[in-house]
């Protein structure tokens, strides 16, 4: 952390040099945690109110204080982020960190339904300037990202982006090409039947993409988020234990991730569990070992993502004409590399952090952060010669090796790591803070 020098406070904020560069005067402010009441967990409210503060950052119109800062600022002056929610205490933190417009709000559940409160307030005239209402009826904790997403753009002036649908909790088909999958609560995304190229064309990208091929995937879903400390560690507290079938560690203790919850080792040594670290709750699990993606895929009643699999979900439909299929692309977007930071988190915006799962746009299929946040563990072993005798149909990787697959890239990387047939591979039983995962199922699972 960085100390505050009498009154001047350095502001690290995402896209600074952008505005700089294009002349954009953004206002500066600050986001209070949310508040949370009846229904709502403090650590849920703690992890929208990061998320929120990306979305509004994604606005363009604001320079927003990270939550690092705030805390080393206030903390001088023994104010939290939480617990401060009165007008009086919000402007005085305001003033503190020196930033015109203070965000602040409420989450509460009434019922079945879950109900976002957000208030601007105006630094120097104490007076709030605006303030917005988003429901959630019958929705999932995890459907919140969107209501936060929506309620960023009412209370800046932006339109709310239409066909986002929010799940019912109860139900389990969501819509025509996304479930819902029980055991785990997580949203799942229909990759129909079909032919695709997987690889890179001649003259692009790594020799262990070539040669470029076509490859048949029967229908499968896959989970639309990366899945987060807060599933993995209601995972691990019904498993039991850190270890899977056959006692290989599944998961590392992070301060962006999971952690371990004790009793007082000085009477009973006794583990009671594990939790996400406090406001990483909606973040990708990291420090996951292949072992423990793979259990928790089991767990859930799923399985990893084959190498193939995970690339044609990355890509998004390609177009073809006949037989022929058009050029591929880098990107699920295109080929424009400064377009990528709309759809990941990677070396030029993340901070060198990781950030909530589904904070930048989707790829065409409606799945999110498939380039950049996390390296995502896949089922198949690697071998850099694969592709030169890979099976048409179904492909399920190398019969053996000693190497798992991972793939998309990650926060701390360049974009050439980010492109969607880029392959990675690792230790199955290594620790990274760069390493995640996602699942998939087959149709008829």
């Amino acid at each position: 952390m960085r100390k505050l020098c009498i009154f001047l406070v350095l502001l690290f904020v995402a896209f600074g040099l952008g505005a700089q560069q294009t002349g954009i005067q953004k206002t500066t402010a600050a986001v209070m945690d949310m508040e949370a009441k009846e229904g709502v967990s403090a650590g849920v409210a703690a992890s929208l109110s990061d998320y929120l503060r990306v979305q509004l950052i994604n606005t363009q119109k604001f320079d927003i204080v990270t939550r690092e800062n705030m805390e080393d600022i206030l903390k001088e002056q023994k104010l939290q982020l939480s617990g401060c929610t009165s007008n009086e205490c919000i402007v005085q933190a305001g003033q503190l960190l020196g930033v015109r417009k203070m965000f602040a709000g409420v989450i509460t559940k009434i019922g079945a339904t879950y109900v976002v409160t957000l208030k601007i307030i105006d630094v120097q005239s104490g007076k709030i300037g605006r303030a917005e209402t988003e429901e959630c009826a019958k929705c999932k904790e995890d459907a919140l990202l969107v209501s936060m997403r929506n309620i960023a753009n009412k209370i800046t002036g932006l339109p709310v982006k239409e066909g986002v649908n929010i799940q019912p909790a109860q139900s389990v088909q969501a819509g025509k090409n996304e479930i819902i999958w029980e055991k785990d609560g997580s949203a799942m995304v229909l990759i129909p039947a079909g032919e695709f190229l997987m690889g890179s064309p001649e003259g692009e990208g790594e020799a262990d993409e070539h040669p470029q091929h076509k490859v048949y995937l029967d229908a499968y879903y896959i989970d639309k988020y990366e899945v987060t400390n807060q599933q993995f560690a209601k995972f691990l507290n019904e498993w039991g234990k850190d270890t899977d079938e056959n006692g290989q560690k599944m998961i590392y203790e992070n301060e962006w991730g999971i952690k371990k919850v004790a009793a007082d080792f000085s009477k009973t040594r006794q583990l009671l569990g594990w939790e996400p670290a406090k406001g990483y709750e909606t973040y990708p699990v990291i420090n996951v070992t292949w072992y423990g993606g793979n259990q928790y895929a089991k767990w859930a009643g799923k399985r990893l993502p084959t190498e193939a699999e995970w690339e044609k979900a990355c890509r998004g439909p390609q177009e073809s004409s006949g037989a022929t299929f058009r050029r591929t692309t880098k990107y699920c977007y295109g080929n424009e590399e400064n377009k990528l930071n709309e759809y990941a988190w990677y070396s030029a915006n993340s901070g060198s952090k990781t950030h909530p799962v589904g904070a930048k746009e989707p790829n065409t299929w409606g799945v999110y952060d498939m380039h950049g946040n996390v390296w995502e563990w896949c089922s198949d072993w690697y071998d850099e010669n694969y592709y030169k005798n890979a099976f048409y149909k179904n492909p399920q990787g190398p019969d053996k090796g000693g190497y798992r697959v991972i793939r998309g890239g990650s926060r701390g990387l360049g974009a050439v790591y980010c492109r969607s047939a880029n392959r990675g591979w690792y230790d199955p039983g290594g620790r990274w803070g760069d390493i995640g995962f996602r699942c998939a199922a087959s149709r008829g699972e």
